[in-house]
């Protein structure tokens, strides 16, 4: 799943990796953006493999469970961090994994742990602490036996 998937790039990626058997959910709360993705799916091949989905700023609203969620530079706009947080971990399969990346620019190191601790209040743990030269990331994964 990619979260605010924007014009599509991670998606298309995504899209690449998971086969002629996988899916992924392009979700973003901008019509514009969704038929980006679909045109740029459509010109690739891709579009079998993307399932676009339109959320709410406040609700994503779907019902797969995934085995990988994307939040690329999309977190530190959300309002409720916590509803949010809660519902991607709700979704994710047991061995299930979620990167979160926010630029360094734009999201302090607290504003950043901040999120952290709130996702570890909705059941995930860190797995690792990806190195980006610009970004901080977080690469966190559903505590065992616990779902939000």
């Amino acid at each position: 799943m990619d979260l605010g998937c924007g014009p599509g790039f991670f998606s298309l990626a995504m899209a690449k990796l998971v086969g002629e058997k996988g899916k992924v959910i392009s979700v973003d709360i901008q019509d514009e953006m969704l038929q980006m993705v679909k045109r740029k799916s459509e010109r690739e091949g891709l579009s079998s493999r993307i399932v676009l989905h339109k959320a709410q700023p406040e609700k994503l609203g779907i019902t797969e469970m995934v085995d990988f969620t994307l939040a690329f530079y999309m977190v530190h706009e959300v309002q409720d961090k916590k509803s949010f947080l809660s519902e991607v971990s709700s979704h994710l399969k047991p061995d299930g994994r979620f990167l979160i990346v926010e630029p360094k620019f734009h999201v302090s190191k607290s504003n950043f742990d901040s999120t952290l601790e709130i996702a570890r209040s909705a059941g995930l743990e860190q797995i690792s602490e990806p190195k980006f030269s610009f970004d901080r990331a977080v690469l966190l994964k559903l505590v065992s036996g616990k779902k939000a």
